[in-house]
Formats: C-alpha cells, structure tokens, sequence
C-alpha cells in the first residue's frame, strides 16, 4: 500500500504542478488583458480628451473669431462715418462761402447798376455779370462734385477692406 501512496502523491504532486502552472497561465493571462485595457482605456480617454479640445477651440475659437470679425466691421462703419461726417463739412463750409461769395458781388453789383449812365452800359454789366456767375457756378458745381466724390470714396474705402478682409476669412474656415 505504501507503494500506491508514493504514487498517489506523486501524480498529486504532478496534479498540483499543473494547476499551479494552469493558475500562473491564467494569472498572466488575466494580467495581460488587464494591461491591455488599462492601455486601451488610457488611449480611448487621451483620444476623447483631444476631441473635446478641438470641438471646443472650433466652437469658441469660431465665436472669438466672429466677434472680432464683427469688431472690425463696425470700427469700419465708424471710420467710414466720421469720414463722411468731415468730407461733408468741408463741402458744406464751401457752399457757405460760395453763397458768400455770391451775395458779395450782387451787393458790388448792386452799387455798380446805380453808377450806370446809360441802358448799354446797364446791358454790358449785365452780360459780365451773368458770365462770371455763371462762370463761378460752374466752377463751384465741379468743386463740390469732386470733393463729393473724394468724400465717397474715402468713407467707402475702410468698409470695402473690412468686408473683403472678412470674405477672405470666412471663405478660408468654410474651405477648411
């Protein structure tokens, strides 16, 4: 009997040996996995957390874009406006002193009508006045149509950059 007992103890042994190997197999198996989506885990969490920085820099990176988009477009409008403002002063200051001008010489006008001895000479005052007014007006016409224009075209100049500055941008985000 002593015999089969060494036996038993041995293929025991040899059954001990197996599962402890089987538990080491298992064990490292399990760590293994374990590892694996600790890792998987650990990428899948850095990978959602860039995700969420780009969505976030893209949502609230686009509104401070927009606003300073908007910022400058109304600075545009402003200077466009005090442009215009000044431009229209100036002109407004020159039909002043046209109308000035104007009432200036009837008075002389006025004066030299009386000094006339005859209808011709009434006459011939007459057509040189009527020439240099309407030299003047013609003039003054020309003036104001040109400071008019250069006006325009100043106060139009700040918002035509600011409106292409801002096509430029967001055709570049609609095309990324």
């Amino acid at each position: 009997m002593v015999a089969k007992k060494t036996t038993s103890t041995a293929a025991a042994g040899q059954v001990e040996d197996a599962v402890a190997a089987g538990k080491e197999t298992v064990e490292a198996a399990v760590k293994a996995t374990q590892d694996v989506a600790e890792k998987s885990y650990g990428q899948a969490v850095e990978l959602m957390k860039d995700h969420a920085e780009k969505t976030q820099k893209a949502i609230y990176g686009g509104y401070d874009e927009y606003t300073s988009l908007g910022k400058a477009n109304y600075d545009a409008y402003v200077t466009a406006m005090n442009t215009w403002s000044k431009g229209f002063e100036a002109i407004g200051k020159e039909l002043y002193a046209f109308g000035q001008e104007s009432v200036e010489v009837s008075v002389e006008t006025g004066k030299t009508v009386m000094s006339c001895k005859t209808v011709n000479d009434l006459m011939e005052l007459q057509n040189d006045v009527t020439k240099k007014n309407y030299d003047k007006a013609v003039g003054e016409i020309t003036k104001i149509s040109e400071m008019s224009v250069k006006t325009v075209n100043e106060a139009i100049k700040p918002i035509q950059e600011s409106l292409t500055g801002t096509f430029e941008k967001l055709t570049k985000q609609v095309a990324a």
